[in-house]
């Protein structure tokens, strides 16, 4: 071959690779420049680098909305769907990972540039105070840097970046892609239709006592103390939102700014005389409402990490700012700053004080029954003396019965509970409840939750075989027994016993360890879509509430279930529950305690107190 044809050879091959590369890395996109179009998966994108990401998700999506939330990570509890219904709005998260206002700014000033916006919410950090305007392209620009549209600079520079960028970071895409599964992992942490975090695994994790939350997420146990922090970008940061509160006056766009809560060990880690510049100053420049220090700022369990508080804090500040009542706001929570009352506010910060735990929790047993017959067989069986018994007891000391929708109230509206509550449940739905329970419970004023199993209402074989089982009582045995036993779910048909099952029986909610997890996932919710409707037909009753069979469940059945209303879930372990007002995570995982027909009355009042 002659040199010409080889250097043609060469350069052609060099040609073809580069094109290849570029091409292969268009289509998978991993960092979503180029609209993704291969696999439609922005939440991998956003996960990988939300400055740009979301800048073309917004470009090709900007009809969809009309107003945006910004600001670093912690925004991104402001819930979008809240904010729409409290202003009227489309709003989209635009929150970035990292405090930077330099490039809230350049977010800011593109959206109002190039699309209708109506509404701009910023939530502020203590730690904008300090980062401003970072040069992240030293660590890896491709995971990091703004996008071009907001930022300038060479168009081509940009996006040949990510055109022959090293395929190995489209490979691992692509991988992630096979192995992704229904919850959020470590490649895919964002909700790709709000721009928010993907926080459904997050809040479907139990939270009970504070000694519980400490083991779950023991750096609030052993928070380091005092370091003094300095905050040197306040001039940087202030003059940038003074430019942004320009913008939004000469656009006509509506600006809402929110000091974000911080953990208050956290609060402690800065220079309090920086930090009283960069308050003051912050009034001065924009009015804002002041969430920094509040009284759940020394509860851990409202927060993730010191800097990141969960959905319910969330809504209580949104709550708070837009006067809404339905839902529990702690007393002086919130103030709005102005120049005039912003010295008396930072200067009172330090001195604010925690909630009393006794003032918004309180400590709920729950008791877990089954079935009543005189003859009491195993533990699962207390005799009609035994049971009476233990009612007059809770009577006669003063414990009240309440109901699921009480314990709703207490946690979504802080409706106080009545002194020395407890929850009393039934599992399985048998006869002997209404044959039994039912009028001593309505003698001595007292209600239950019956947990009831729905192929198997109103029958006494077990279906299709004619096997005899334990009777269970009938939807108008329920409907007497309106206004002192409601109803609510043990699954429809996932409590199965394997040895009447012709085939493979579901014993539990779990999912086969061999069963694709679509297939479980329609399953699931096919059974408790099932026995929604049966109980709301029926009885009128939502299912809000579900005692799981054996007291088995994983992380994937408690989101799909909360997915689907679920609000209460109880399993079987011993012991008593702590309930948060404000905290719905409160409600789920309940343990209850086991009465057995050996539990004397005595033996009950002592469990409980």
């Amino acid at each position: 071959m002659s040199s010409k044809k080889w250097l043609v050879a060469f350069f052609s091959a060099i040609i073809l690779a580069a094109s290849s590369l570029a091409l292969f890395n268009v289509l998978v996109d991993p960092f979503g420049v180029f609209g993704d179009p291969l696999f439609d998966w922005y939440s991998y994108s956003l996960t990988q680098n939300t400055r740009v990401a979301k800048f073309t998700f917004i470009d090709r999506n900007h009809e969809q909305f009309d107003s945006y939330v910004l600001g670093a990570s912690g925004s991104s509890a402001f819930c979008v769907n809240r904010l729409n219904g409290y202003m009227d709005a489309n709003f989209f998260n635009f929150h970035f990972l990292g405090a930077d206002m330099h490039n809230v700014e350049d977010t800011a000033r593109y959206l109002i540039e190039n699309f209708t916006v109506e509404n701009i919410v910023i939530g502020i950090s203590i730690t904008n105070g300090v980062y401003f305007d970072q040069d992240r392209q030293r660590e890896n620009p491709k995971m990091h840097s703004m996008h071009v549209s907001a930022a300038g600079g060479s168009r081509i520079g940009f996006f040949g970046r990510y055109l022959w960028m090293n395929p190995q970071y489209s490979i691992d895409k692509i991988v992630a892609f096979r192995n992704r599964t229904y919850l959020p992992g470590a490649s895919d942490w964002f909700d790709m239709t709000t721009g928010a975090f993907d926080k459904r695994g997050r809040g479907a994790q139990r939270i009970g006592c504070m000694e519980e939350y400490h083991m779950t997420y023991p750096e609030f146990a052993s928070f380091p103390y005092y370091n003094d922090v300095r905050m040197l970008q306040i001039e940087n940061t202030l003059d940038s939102l003074v430019r942004i509160r320009d913008m939004c006056e000469a656009a006509g766009v509506n600006l809402i700014i929110i000091f974000n809560p911080l953990f208050y060990r956290h609060f402690d880690y800065f220079n309090r005389d920086d930090f009283n510049e960069f308050f003051v100053g912050l009034a001065d420049a924009v009015p804002f409402w002041c969430f920094t220090m509040n009284a759940l700022s020394f509860d851990p369990r409202f927060f993730y990490d010191p800097t990141h508080f969960r959905q319910a804090l969330g809504d209580m500040i949104l709550a708070r700012i837009f006067d809404d009542d339905s839902i529990y706001i702690p007393e002086d929570f919130g103030v709005f700053v102005t120049p005039e009352n912003a010295l008396e506010r930072v200067l009172s910060l330090p001195y604010v004080e925690p909630m009393p735990l006794e003032t918004n929790t309180v400590n709920l047993p729950i008791l877990m029954y089954h079935h009543i017959d005189e003859y009491a067989a195993n533990d699962m069986i207390v005799t009609p003396e035994t049971f009476e018994a233990q009612m007059r007891a809770l009577y006669e000391n003063g414990f009240t019965a309440i109901t699921l929708d009480q314990l709703l109230d207490f946690v979504d509206r802080g409706v106080p509970l009545p002194e020395q509550p407890v929850v009393i449940t039934f599992d399985d739905g048998y006869l002997s409840v209404y044959e039994y329970a039912f009028p001593v419970l309505e003698r001595y004023g007292l209600n239950a939750v019956a947990f009831v199993i729905g192929e198997a209402v109103g029958t006494d074989t077990y279906k299709d075989t004619g096997y005899p089982t334990i009777p269970k009582f009938c939807f108008q045995q329920a409907r007497r027994m309106a206004g002192v036993v409601s109803i609510q779910s043990h699954s429809y048909d996932m409590h199965q016993a394997a040895f009447l099952e012709e085939g493979r029986a579901r014993e539990n909610i779990l999912r086969w360890p061999d069963e694709p997890e679509a297939d479980y996932i329609a399953v699931l919710r096919e059974d408790h879509r099932r026995i929604s409707d049966l109980v709301y037909t029926e009885l009128g009753e939502n299912v809000i509430a579900i005692a799981y069979p054996h007291g088995i469940y994983d992380l994937l059945s408690r989101v799909i279930l909360l997915d689907m209303g679920v609000r209460v879930t109880m399993g079987v372990e011993s012991g008593g529950n702590t309930i948060i007002m404000g905290m719905p995570q409160s409600l789920l995982g309940l343990n209850r305690f086991t009465i057995t027909n050996r539990t004397s009355a005595e033996d009950l009042i002592a469990m409980l107190e």
